[in-house]
């Protein structure tokens, strides 16, 4: 598998959860600290992109990890991935949020390995994309995401025209992720609290 950097947004205004989503506790630990300890099995480096100002739980990472602000004023997950594409250094990167607590190691490990002829590569769950549940490469997918930013174009599946696209079925995934419990967002409290009974 080709090096790998997981990039973690944290920075959304969090409106329908109502509180800031990488702090909210899940079993004593903050949704960010979860997410960490997943991606840290399989990617080499993390960079976290945080609002402007934010401030971010106490969390630890078994690999390097890298806080970056966002650079452009709450425009959503494509200027967050502009920011951390700005300082990842692998050619692959692995994009999620901070409320996506049960993201599978290995999804994202069979994930990168479809990119081999791909800028980017996502599931396709349900019939709906998931661009906060994909892999992208990263010098290929800048200048492109950056355009459609400074232009106002935000959708992120949108901003994919262009490049090298591979998409992964819902049945794919689940030969990685069972359960598909990566695609399960806490973004709400009661979200958060269906993801707490799944733990049992």
């Amino acid at each position: 598998m080709e090096g790998l950097t997981a990039v973690v947004l944290v920075g959304g205004k969090s409106s329908r959860f109502g509180s800031d989503k990488a702090s909210a506790l899940l079993r004593g630990r903050p949704l960010l600290q979860w997410v960490l300890d997943a991606v840290g099995q399989v990617c080499e480096a993390v960079v976290v992109v945080k609002a402007r100002g934010q401030v971010l739980p106490d969390a630890t990472c078994s690999v390097p990890m890298t806080v970056v602000e966002d650079l452009y004023d709450a425009q959503g997950p494509l200027a967050g991935l502009v920011a951390a594409f700005e300082v990842v250094r692998t050619p692959l990167a692995f994009a999620t949020s901070c409320d996506s607590p049960l993201a599978e190691p290995a999804l994202i490990r069979f994930l990168a390995s479809r990119a081999a002829e791909a800028d980017v590569v996502y599931p396709l769950v349900e019939g709906r994309p998931q661009p906060l549940v994909a892999v992208y490469r990263a010098a290929a997918c800048l200048p492109v995401f950056r355009e459609n930013v400074e232009r106002g174009q935000l959708r992120v599946v949108v901003a994919y025209e262009g490049l090298r696209q591979e998409t992964v079925t819902g049945e794919e995934a689940a030969t990685a992720d069972p359960r598909l419990r990566t695609f399960l967002n806490a973004n709400t409290p009661e979200r958060l609290a269906e993801i707490d009974a799944l733990l049992g």
